[in-house]
């Protein structure tokens, strides 16, 4: 299996979770708010410090 380098990983539910609002996104025609979680999900795993989404503290 492969393993992510990047700064942070999504856990399983999390990961179906963001799969089931992007088809309800682009079931409901709005492609771009699906374009945009894409991103910002995608600047979270890379550890970009502007992105808008936060990890739950684990202490």
């Amino acid at each position: 299996m492969a393993r992510s380098k990047g700064p942070h990983q999504l856990a399983s539910s999390t990961l179906q979770t963001l799969e089931q609002r992007l088809r309800f996104l682009e079931d409901e025609g709005r492609y771009e708010c699906a374009y945009a979680l894409r991103m910002e999900v995608a600047d979270w795993l890379l550890g970009a410090r502007d992105a808008n989404l936060t990890a739950p503290s684990m202490s």
